[in-house]
This record gives C-alpha cells, sequence and structure tokens, in this order.
C-alpha cells in the first residue's frame, strides 16, 4: 500500500511522491504514518522528517522548520516555512549557525523571547547539520 506525500513551503511544492511511510518530528515526538492511519492534523516541530519513497530504495530525509501535518486518506500534506534536502544544506553556514547560536545562549536569560528564538535557531542548525550527514 501507499500514500502520497506532498511537502509544500512558501516557495511552492518540494515533495510530490509516492511513499510507503513517513517519520514526522511532532510537537511531542515523532510521529510514524503508515498506510491507512486515521485522519489526523498535527503540528510540527524542527526536525527531521524521513519518508521511503516507492520510486527509491533509499529513505529521504528533509530538514523542516515546523509547520503542520494533516493525514488524510492516504494523503500526506506537510505546510512548512522551509524543507532541505540534505545535498541542499550549506553545512558551513549550519555550522556557523549553531556556533553563534550556543553563545548567544550563554548570554541570554532562559525564559526570555530572545532565548527562546536563539534556542529554536540552535535546533534547527542541529537538525540541518544532523540532515546533511545522509547527503550522498
Amino acid at each position: 500500500m501507499k500514500m502520497h506525500l506532498e511537502v509544500v513551503t512558501p516557495e511552492g511544492s518540494k515533495v510530490s511522491t509516492q511513499v510507503a511511510d513517513l517519520i514526522a518530528p511532532g510537537a511531542v515526538g515523532e510521529l510514524g504514518i503508515l498506510p491507512s492511519h486515521i485522519p489526523v492534523l498535527t503540528v510540527l516541530d524542527i526536525g527531521k522528517l524521513s519518508y521511503q519513497s516507492i520510486d527509491s530504495s533509499e529513505e529521504q530525509h528533509l530538514a523542516v522548520a515546523g509547520g503542520f501535518l494533516e493525514v488524510d486518506n492516504d494523503r500526506l500534506i506537510v505546510i512548512t516555512e522551509s524543507a532541505e534536502f540534505a545535498a541542499e544544506i550549506d553545512v558551513e553556514r549550519a555550522e556557523q549557525a549553531r556556533q553563534s547560536s550556543e553563545e548567544e545562549l550563554k548570554t541570554l536569560e532562559s525564559g526570555s523571547t530572545q532565548f527562546d528564538r536563539r534556542a529554536r535557531s540552535l535546533k534547527r542548525a542541529e537538525v540541518r547539520l544532523a540532515v546533511a550527514k545522509h547527503a550522498g
């Protein structure tokens, strides 16, 4: 059995393919979606979105910047601010972002808006670096 996955960003459709499964970064942990899953609409966190495409033997990975996942009748729609495949990630830039976020977090008060923003930036940089490791 298969499902249809669409990943949409403000720039347009990033992915449109048939998949066997999907693992998404939910707000409270990873979500595993298989065919015939019950309908659901949920918030996604910054994280790695992974799927097994019907057209490829390799698992695909995307770094996503949060968003939403809708599952309905074996149709999966991910709406996110950004989605990057491993080969699209500038590793040097992501590493610089990780380092600057870590340094700035040391100077900020925990719980402040600036701290929360910088913590999200750090998480995004770490996810981008983790996904970039899958580049072949």
